[in-house]
């Protein structure tokens, strides 16, 4: 059994190489949501439309969308920049043990539809293909919700249970996760099934024909980035010669606890991400296998 080193949770670890300009800075501002820092771009949809033709002219059982390449994407860059999975609890930096993403499904698109959380777990060192990885996982607990008659998936049904409980002891219980949350030392199973404990949280508003630019962080929980998904747009995309055509657009949205990183470490790591969104194809490369992205990114231009 491996030791456990200084600082270490069970779900993460304690990050000691700070930088001093860092730590004060943590220490001066406040909370996560008074360090949000919101970084928003385009990307061009026509690499990513053929990727996801080719890859449903296959006919799987479960069809392809861009929301799987997303988060393979984001899985993959994440792996790649490890600061994006950091959090801040106490003043301590920490890194999480996993990458993991969470969203929202509802059985309908409609008012009062019931809904769940689906939790999704990118393995950096696995031998199957990112976008296989996020495609499989998010199918089968999509399908699960809206699908079965049990569609509660754990995160529903503990919220369901507190809620049922007498008011009094409903607040008391609450108070007391806040308590424990603020102090770390919430149990594992609770922190395992709280959507707010992932890398990332995830809001494809797109697929409900919406757009929003920001989303904020919470204090509670550990999550540091939320990503919103956009509503696709076209846009005139102009050649060397003054002729333009117009082009299909996806617009992203990251809001960040800006305290994890540095204005270049972000914009750096966005490039990653735009790189994999512009090349598909790359994401069924083996998780375990090394990219040459920058290589990627000046092809590119980025």
């Amino acid at each position: 059994m491996a030791k456990k080193q200084k600082g270490e949770r069970y779900d993460a670890y304690r990050v000691w190489d700070v930088q001093p300009i860092q730590q004060f800075m943590t220490d001066l501002l406040g909370e996560r949501v008074a360090n949000e820092a919101v970084c928003k771009f385009d990307i061009d949809m026509e690499a990513l439309d053929a990727f996801i033709e080719k890859k449903n002219s296959e006919n799987p059982e479960f069809k392809y969308t861009f929301f799987h390449v997303f988060c393979a994407a984001l899985g993959r860059s994440v792996a790649e920049r490890p600061r994006m999975n950091y959090f801040i609890r106490n003043g301590h930096y920490y890194e999480r043990k996993e990458i993991s993403f969470t969203a929202i499904a509802k059985k309908q698109k409609k008012d009062g539809a019931e809904e769940g959380m689906i939790i999704m777990k990118y393995d950096k060192n696995s031998d199957e293909s990112p976008v296989s990885q996020m495609h499989d996982s998010i199918c089968k607990q999509v399908y699960n919700i809206r699908k079965s008659e049990e569609s509660h998936d754990d995160t529903t049904k503990i919220m369901q249970t507190l809620v049922n409980l007498p008011r009094p002891i409903y607040k008391l219980v609450m108070a007391t996760i806040r308590t424990l949350d603020r102090k770390g030392r919430l149990f594992k199973d609770f922190v395992e099934a709280n959507p707010y404990s992932k890398t990332c949280f995830i809001s494809n508003l797109g697929s409900i024909k919406m757009d929003a630019e920001y989303h904020h962080l919470s204090n509670f929980g550990s999550n540091s980035f939320f990503a919103i998904i956009g509503k696709k747009t076209k846009k005139p995309v102009f050649n060397d010669d003054g002729t333009f055509e117009m082009r299909q657009f996806l617009p992203i949205s990251f809001t960040i606890d800006e305290r994890i990183g540095d204005g270049v470490y972000f914009a750096n790591t966005i490039k990653i991400f735009k790189a994999y969104m512009m090349r598909p194809e790359l994401l069924e490369i083996p998780a375990n296998q090394s990219i040459d992205i920058k290589a990627v990114e000046a092809e590119l231009d980025l």
